[in-house]
């Protein structure tokens, strides 16, 4: 689906990349909308789980806390970003069901994101001015990752995660904290 698109590919040619036959394909998948769900919920689930994983971590305070979130999340969108190209790209053609599921899953990264924001506001780390909405527009600049960063362009996948973490921390009014990224 990431090379070919979703409406040019058949399930016969997912099982010769694989190596598989069709019946084994259809052994785990009812179809090819059902092939799709799964591919966009791992990029999905991944990112959620990397956010869990660094949320529960030990970090010393709010900013650190938002620091890692989106710097471990940020790399795992540069290294496996062709799930979430094929998520942004293919939507369309998830049935209602699979796409309520899933963005259910992307409004839980928004919502742990939120709350790590309030948190930090309510210690005084953030801005006290800072919106907790601004979880939506740093899960945003995550998303957009693989439509504008490539590994043949200028700048390094760290250079991106770095101004992905700079930025993140002006939207929590976090850029006055004492250090650096």
């Amino acid at each position: 689906f990431y090379e070919r698109g979703y409406s040019s590919c058949t399930v016969e040619h997912v099982a010769e990349v694989l190596g598989v036959t069709k019946p084994f394909i259809y052994s785990y998948f009812k179809n090819k909308e059902a092939i799709l769900a799964a591919i966009c919920e791992v990029g999905i689930s991944e990112a959620l789980g990397v956010l869990e994983a660094t949320l529960e971590g030990s970090h010393r305070d709010y900013r650190q806390k938002l620091t890692a979130a989106v710097s471990q999340v940020g790399q795992m969108v540069i290294d496996r970003q062709e799930y979430l190209v094929v998520y942004q790209r293919e939507e369309k053609h998830l049935s209602e069901a699979d796409a309520t599921r899933l963005l259910r899953m992307r409004q839980s990264f928004d919502r742990q994101i939120a709350e790590l924001i309030r948190q930090g506001v309510a210690s005084g780390e953030f801005g006290e001015d800072v919106d907790p909405f601004v979880a939506v527009w740093i899960g945003g600049l995550i998303s957009w990752i693989p439509s504008w960063y490539s590994g043949k362009g200028k700048r390094s996948g760290q250079e991106v995660v770095d101004y992905l973490v700079q930025a993140a921390l002006r939207l929590a009014g976090a850029e006055r904290s004492a250090g650096h990224v």
